[in-house]
């Protein structure tokens, strides 16, 4: 009997160790629940459904979770109590805000709206978010909603709360409600007088709920074609995936539900698929350090050979559930240069710069690169060069060699013609690490010969 995990939640207890639980899918049984015991997985309960997705939160030091069918469970970790809550509503996403438990969206079809003894499409939360009352998760009041329906058709895809923190209790927050190409926010608290809700976005959305993730720079996920910073001030997100967007554009619809991400040290790590795969195998990480310097967006990647469905921060380490198994792995460790998919090769490393171009030159040309870098390999490190120039017109790989004797080299390639721009991608499938501390440029300003059509007087510029 194959398992398969298909969403992961950690609940953070004061003083206590982290519990990690897993919904898994089953070969020819209903679907069920998992608690991680140090080496593998322990039954909890089978559940209600087979092959549903889940979505899950947590408040008070209990697990609340949503499968789109049936009406919320909880887990009651002190009791060791499994059971459906009082009056819930049937949603698909969950989220914790302002202390309660927030739901939107319905995997329901019709018939099956009509099966529960309820009126189609009235009853369904397919475009509607509930919510119950403060720290009281049995008062479900029937006018605890906030229609979501903007006329594009769409249903909910998502759930997220934007703190401008690591938390999702920050001093200002927002409720947001995702689309696969739209985006919502509720501003002030929810049931009081201020409460609204207001339409960031009908172009940018979010098919990937586990993509959705709260950093000290806004809240950041995964739309359909580029990566989104999102502030508290209601306009359109800032776009900040532009350098991937090619990339993105490749992953197939139906694997865009499950673009994955998480915040870890300072970087939004997030793991989606090319354009012909069927799992998650590119992962991809956007350095958030140089925020004081906002011009700078340092991408890097693609890292493939990790089939990631999801992340989490489980005693204080990163981990993450390999797509269609029930492997969890610790992910990031130092000194471990394998891949979920091949453990003891070391994966090839790359490292791709933004495309340069001279700058404040009226006419130039680059005319070479080159680069500086450590390594603390103790014999010769190999590694591939691979300049893209005048906008991928030509390309040009070459290998470098590291001295032996000396960690600290310096490289420079001059160009047989002359060009206007060009990027560099360095990569290597050692097992060790190898810095680049800094890549520059060498450009020459181009001279032109002018003639006078009248006489025959010269001037060079």
């Amino acid at each position: 009997m194959a398992n398969t995990i298909i969403h992961i939640q950690v609940l953070s207890r004061a003083g206590e160790d982290d519990i990690l639980l897993s919904w898994q899918h089953r070969t020819s049984q209903v679907d069920a629940l998992y608690q991680w015991n140090g080496t593998g997985w322990t039954l909890l309960q089978a559940l209600q459904g087979t092959s549903l997705i889940y979505d899950s939160c947590t408040l008070q030091g209990r697990v609340y979770w949503a499968d789109g069918k049936n009406p919320i469970q909880v887990w009651k970790p002190d009791s060791d109590e499994i059971c459906e809550v009082t009056d819930a509503p049937v949603v698909q996403y969950l989220v914790t805000y302002q202390g309660r438990i927030v739901g939107g969206g319905d995997a329901r079809t019709e018939a099956e709206v009509i099966a529960d003894s309820q009126i189609w499409p009235a009853d369904s939360n397919r475009d509607r978010v509930v919510y119950c009352e403060p720290l009281d998760d049995t008062l479900w009041s029937p006018n605890n909603f906030i229609d979501a329906n903007i006329g594009t058709g769409e249903v909910i895809s998502g759930l997220g709360i934007n703190s401008i923190t690591s938390a999702t209790r920050g001093a200002q927050t927002q409720l947001v409600v995702f689309k696969p190409t739209a985006i919502l926010v509720n501003d002030g608290t929810l049931n009081a007088a201020e409460q609204r809700l207001a339409v960031v976005s009908i172009a940018l959305g979010c098919p990937g709920y586990h993509s959705i993730v709260n950093t000290p720079f806004g809240l950041m996920f995964a739309s359909k074609n580029t990566i989104c910073l999102m502030d508290t001030s209601g306009k359109e997100p800032n776009q900040v995936g532009f350098f991937i967007s090619p990339e993105m554009a490749l992953v197939q619809s139906a694997m865009q539900k499950w673009h994955a991400a998480v915040f870890h040290e300072n970087t939004y790590k997030m793991s989606i698929s090319n354009d012909s795969a069927t799992v998650n195998n590119e992962e991809w990480w956007l350095d958030l350090k140089p925020q004081i310097f906002p011009q700078e967006q340092n991408w890097y990647g693609p890292h493939t050979g990790d089939q990631i469905l999801q992340y989490a921060i489980f005693n204080g380490v990163l981990v993450g559930a390999q797509m269609e198994t029930d492997d969890m792995w610790r992910l990031d460790v130092e000194g471990s240069y394998g891949s979920m998919t091949a453990p003891s090769t070391p994966r090839t490393q790359v490292m791709t710069w933004p495309r340069f171009q001279v700058d404040n030159i009226k006419r130039g040309f680059v005319d070479a690169y080159g680069f500086r870098g450590i390594t603390d390999v103790a014999g010769a490190l190999t590694f591939t060069e691979t300049i893209s120039l005048n906008q991928g017109a030509s390309t040009t790989t070459v290998s470098f060699v590291t001295p032996v004797d000396d960690s600290i080299y310096n490289v420079t390639r001059p160009f047989r013609k002359m060009k206007y721009d060009g990027q560099v991608s360095i990569s290597h499938s050692s097992a060790n690490d190898l810095e680049i501390q800094s890549v520059y440029l060498r450009a020459k300003q181009s001279r032109r010969q002018s003639e006078h059509l009248e006489g025959g007087s010269q001037t060079r510029s």
